[in-house]
């Protein structure tokens, strides 16, 4: 018979599924991106490749989900409240920068990952800035 796990042993446990989707997820994304023109030529490979992203991702949000329902109630209150500052950031950013190209205010047409590379960092820095908060 298994012992029952401790509040810790779970945490931990959430966190680890979560680093080890955030790999696959990562490692299909590239695999996706970077695999038609370099591994192979196939456009039924290459949305292959896409179906096992998309599939990685639905895991790493259950992944995600799973280990925000674990946090003690600081750390997921921390947690909510960067993800918030993130969407927040993404849309506004998003949006405001859209409006500006489609008004040529803007030379440099951007990529979609760019948005994605600032949700990420702006969801980081509002993390350590709320574990300071509440130290």
């Amino acid at each position: 018979m298994q012992e029952p796990q401790t509040a810790n042993q779970r945490a931990m446990r959430n966190v680890m599924w979560l680093a080890v989707w955030t790999l696959v997820w990562l490692a299909t994304l590239a695999l996706a991106k970077f695999g038609p023109g370099s591994l192979w030529e196939s456009e039924v490979i290459s949305w292959i490749a896409i179906a096992l992203n998309v599939g990685a991702g639905i895991g790493w949000i259950v992944a995600h989900a799973r280990f925000l329902r674990g946090a003690d109630d600081l750390q997921r209150k921390i947690l909510m409240d960067s993800i918030a500052v993130a969407l927040g950031v993404g849309l506004v950013g998003g949006f405001a920068y859209s409006a500006a190209n489609t008004a040529g205010l803007v030379a440099v047409d951007s990529e979609i990952a760019l948005l994605s590379v600032l949700m990420a960092v702006v969801y980081l820095v509002a993390i350590a800035v709320g574990n300071l908060r509440y130290r």
